[in-house]
């Protein structure tokens, strides 16, 4: 009676699954307020850079990065972290100017395409720690002319501080009739159930939105009938049901009536259902 309540509930009349992704390395983040802060970034992106060659990184990069980005990294880990980032999650990578991009509206970074490979030459730093940063186009200019350079090298205190670009456990990309969606699912460290960051995109305006899901919270706010029914695919129905009770307990009513109905039918002819 549950699955035919939560499919009377959600019917949604067209979803299509791009891609599906699950990353089973990644760590748990510290609380929830982390989403918050990366849903924030998003809708900076202006420009999206979205190579199709591999990404490399060379010893210079790393260097630069464990001295003015931080956290201290070894090269395979950077690699891979990226990789996974500019494959599935362009959406974060902005281009700032011909040469250089940007990771989560913070991260600068330059970098030159070859025959074969997308190759990131260098990092400049963070945006947040070196506000000089949002003029980086002035900043190189001001390097290669002057042959002067700003001191962007981080304390290691401060290295030791910095987090490493979010990496969600599990990814879906997927799309309704005129709606576009990237939902990423992230284990909290101090939960039990999952935190989700989904992205939507107006496929006829390129509007962009961006929200957090929180399992624990379902009064919190409106979520699209697609996306609600990617979280019940994804076995989280308990989380439908209560969000049903809190933002339109008449349709929940509803749902359970004809459940009650189409049971004492099905029991009539000898038919059981769960």
């Amino acid at each position: 009676m549950r699955n035919y309540i939560i499919n009377r509930l959600l019917k949604p009349k067209y979803i299509k699954i791009i891609k599906a992704e699950g990353y089973p390395f990644t760590m748990q983040i510290k609380n929830i307020n982390i989403l918050y802060e990366e849903m924030n970034t998003y809708k900076d992106t202006k420009n999206i850079l979205c190579p199709s060659k591999p990404i490399l990184i060379d010893n210079h990069a790393l260097e630069r990065w464990n001295e003015r980005v931080g956290p201290i990294i070894r090269l395979d880990s950077l690699q891979k972290s990226l990789e996974i980032i500019f494959r599935n999650c362009s959406y974060r990578i902005d281009q700032l100017a011909h040469g250089i991009g940007s990771i989560d509206n913070d991260i600068v970074f330059t970098y030159e395409h070859t025959d074969k490979v997308f190759k990131i030459t260098t990092f400049y730093g963070r945006k947040n720690l070196h506000p000089t940063l949002n003029q980086v186009k002035n900043l190189r200019r001001y390097n290669l002319y002057c042959n002067e350079y700003v001191n962007l090298a981080l304390t290691k205190e401060e290295l030791n501080r910095q987090k490493l670009p979010l990496i969600p456990k599990e990814m879906i990309h997927f799309q309704g009739r005129i709606t576009s969606y990237i939902l990423e699912k992230y284990m909290i460290s101090d939960r039990k159930l999952p935190c989700f960051l989904c992205y939507s995109k107006d496929n006829k305006s390129n509007d962009y939105y961006s929200f957090v899901i929180d399992l624990e919270n379902p009064e919190e706010m409106m979520i699209p009938n697609n996306v609600l029914y990617l979280i019940n695919k994804l076995g989280y129905g308990d989380f439908i049901l209560k969000y049903f009770s809190y933002h339109n307990p008449e349709k929940l009513d509803r749902a359970r009536s004809k459940a009650i109905d189409y049971y004492m039918t099905s029991m009539h002819n000898g038919v059981f259902f769960n």
